[in-house]
């Protein structure tokens, strides 16, 4: 029994709510609860306000069957309560009517879901002997969709980062109500309404804009503290109010057919805040918060979970070993167990959904030998799936290069680059000098050591939802927004076309421009740091504030598509995704002046004509500048502009090639002479400078 105000509850009674939170539409949902006698409880009742999850949202109130017991000095009751169907759940409060008539109800709520899709324990996810891959035998789920063969050309996609919650509310908005998470627009850190089906909605946006590979924010059934869906407490169900696995497949299948592939967003670090450890409270060895009486916690799922001898204790504090910011469940992944269920809930969501990789969160903190069995098995899973190419992205957020490839051995195909990010963004004394930007682009950062996958296959951004939006950091510099967007535009053009994966962030391309900040508690006076102003919503939401002003301000109307910003993104998207040279090929610097111009040569080892790239890094215009081009790549008749951010351009004047750049300028074309008969011969920036 669990007690509170005057009701008590039947708390670890198997198929009996709250402890059983998600049900099958065929299963009979029962709840028994106790009156105390003293409040002379005629009758007892139920209040729930049913979400079918088809649109169909309700109140209903239900008298409960009184039992011919009383314990503990409570009448009990108990109550079935009608059918209800698959996708959707209601939320319940206790009541009791008194022998005078009168009504009362519980303050506290419980929630509860139904869903025939997902397994309640990982015994329901057939693994069975699939075969031999790399000469090893190979076990996991059959399919259940058709399965699409990974991209071969990753190397020239924009990505595109997603939460969900935050992205687009779809025509399913009536799913808000379902699950922990609470929906209030106001709250910067409650559930804004944004839906799986507001993603499928806006796949024409997302192609328009150039993108072909989103990340999505993780799927799973959430705390009601996981609106961002990093604190899991079901791995193998999708979060109600974002929708159901049938969406998650339809936006699958959807992308797939607009060119895009779709990586989701994993967690194999931990589950939500869910124990009550010795130190705090609770028993030896830790009991959950469920058990211990939490009127807010819930027992996870997979039911292989609910073991806390699975997890690290509060006593662990090593970077891989310890509860993430104090409070979230680290896994025992040293144990194999772990390590076997981890695994396999991760080739649970590749055989249901046909995803075509994983972002996997706070990789740092999780130990590499579970890792290199991780990465090598969900690889030879996804090739017997016929997914050679899947992507398994490690979020690693170490400041340097050497923390990263520190983790070499796991083999990841690709790590999210927090140290070039880094480097790239300490750069920016002021905003009259963006000389990190140009480094990047040519391809200077490149560290001394090699990673596993080769520094190019990094994924490279300026933004995401853990960091300060780039457009703030020049406009914090550079107050007019005119100007800012100068900038802007400029790192951009390094961004896209530069020598590793780039990624953009939602809202990005709509110039949104929020930064980390810091709050101070009311009730200790402590600042603790806050992620409100980078986690707004891409839709109208005015509602939404902090204590220190709105948040949900916009330069444009929600998803716009002509501001010079998302037009820019579309251009150089277009312009990576059709060039070979872009991708892979060889960046030769062919002057860095002091006056900041910058002239880049991207070539390769064919006779393919050249990219050229001049920049101007400097606040002062580059006027009919002549370049001389290296003798060795012969001579060019003229340059087809592809594109320029703020007024340059190239120019040939009596065979001589000219630059005109306007202030933090980017500007590329390609050179083409009429007879292609030299060959591109290989040198090295010291040559070339030397030739000049």
């Amino acid at each position: 029994m669990r007690y509170f105000e005057e009701y008590c509850e039947v708390n670890l009674e198997p198929g009996t709510a709250p402890f059983t939170w998600v049900f099958r539409s065929e299963e009979k949902i029962r709840i028994r609860f106790g009156v105390a006698v003293d409040q002379h409880p005629d009758c007892g009742q139920i209040i729930y306000e049913l979400n079918d999850g088809q649109g169909y949202c309700d109140s209903h109130q239900i008298t409960a069957e009184m039992e011919s017991v009383v314990e503990n000095g409570f009448k009990m009751f108990s109550v079935i309560l009608p059918p209800i169907s698959s996708g959707g759940g209601c939320r319940y409060w206790l009541g009791y009517l008194d022998q005078f008539g009168n009504e009362h109800t519980s303050q506290h709520s419980r929630f509860l879901l139904v869903c025939d899709e997902a397994p309640q324990s990982m015994a329901e996810i057939p693994s069975v002997f699939l075969g031999f891959v790399d000469n090893q035998p190979l076990y996991g789920p059959k399919p259940v969709v058709a399965m699409t063969p990974s991209p071969t050309d990753w190397n020239a996609r924009l990505f595109y980062s997603i939460i969900i919650d935050r992205f687009a509310r779809g025509s399913d908005r009536h799913r808000t109500g379902l699950g922990a998470v609470k929906y209030d627009p106001s709250c910067p850190y409650a559930s804004h309404g944004g839906t799986i089906h507001g993603v499928i909605e806006k796949i024409n946006y997302l192609k328009s804009l150039g993108i072909r590979a989103i990340i999505l924010s993780p799927v799973y059934v959430n705390a009601a503290d996981g609106y961002h869906g990093y604190h899991p407490i079901h791995l193998l169900m999708v979060e109600p109010r974002l929708g159901t696995l049938a969406c998650l497949r339809e936006l699958v299948a959807k992308a797939h057919k607009a060119d895009i592939a779709v990586i989701l967003d994993v967690v194999n670090n931990h589950i939500a805040d869910s124990i009550q450890w010795e130190e705090y409270g609770g028993p030896p060895g830790g009991e959950f918060k469920y058990v211990h009486g939490d009127d807010t916690a819930v027992m996870p799922f997979p039911v292989e979970v609910r073991n806390t001898s699975l997890f690290h204790g509060p006593e662990y504090t090593d970077m891989v070993n310890q509860r993430l910011f104090g409070f979230l469940e680290d896994w025992r992944t040293e144990t194999s167990y772990v390590r076997e269920l981890l695994i396999q809930h991760l080739k649970y969501w590749i055989a249901q959904t046909d995803i075509d990789g994983f972002r996997y969160d706070s990789a740092r903190h999780v130990g590499l030998d579970f890792w290199e069995l991780c990465v090598e098995e969900i690889s030879r899973f996804a090739k017997y799936l016929g997914k050679h190419q899947f992507l398994q992205i490690a979020e690693h957020a170490g400041s340097s290069h050497e923390e990263l490839i520190a983790y070499n051995s796991a083999k990841f195909s690709n790590l999210l680059d927090y140290p070039t990010y880094y480097i790239v963004k300490h750069s920016l004394v002021d905003a009259n000098w963006l000389g990190g930007f140009a480094e990047y682009f040519c391809g200077i950062l490149t560290p001394s050591q090699p990673y596993h996958a080769g520094w190019r296959n990094n994924i490279m951004f300026l933004d995401n939802q853990d960091t300060t939006r780039i457009f703030h950091e020049f406009l914090s510099r550079i107050p007019n927004q005119d100007q800012a967007r100068v900038r802007l535009h400029f790192a951009i053009a390094c961004l896209v076309l530069g020598p590793q994966i780039p990624s953009i962030y939602q809202g990005t391309e709509q110039e949104f421009s929020g930064a980390l900040g810091m709050h101070q508690r009311e009730d200790t006076g402590d600042w603790i740091g806050h992620d409100c102003y980078v986690r707004e919503d891409m839709f109208d939401n005015p509602a939404c504030v902090w204590h220190f002003g709105l948040i949900n301000q916009k330069s444009f109307a929600p998803y716009s598509r002509n501001n010079s910003t998302f037009v820019l993104i579309h251009q150089l998207a277009e312009i990576r995704f059709e060039s070979r040279l872009i991708q892979s090929g060889k960046r030769t610097l062919l002057c860095s002046r002091k006056d900041g111009l910058w002239c880049v040569l991207i070539h390769g080892t064919t006779d393919e004509p050249p990219l050229l790239v001049a920049m101007n890094l400097g606040s002062k215009p580059v006027s009919d500048h002549a370049l001389t081009l290296p003798k060795w790549y012969g001579a060019f008749d003229g340059v087809d502009m592809l594109m320029t951010t703020a007024g340059g351009a190239f120019y040939f004047v009596e065979g001589g090639l000219r630059i005109r750049l306007s202030p933090f300028t980017f500007v590329i074309g390609q050179l083409w002479k009429e007879s292609q008969k030299s060959a591109i011969v290989e040198t090295t920036v010291t040559d070339i400078i030397k030739h000049e």
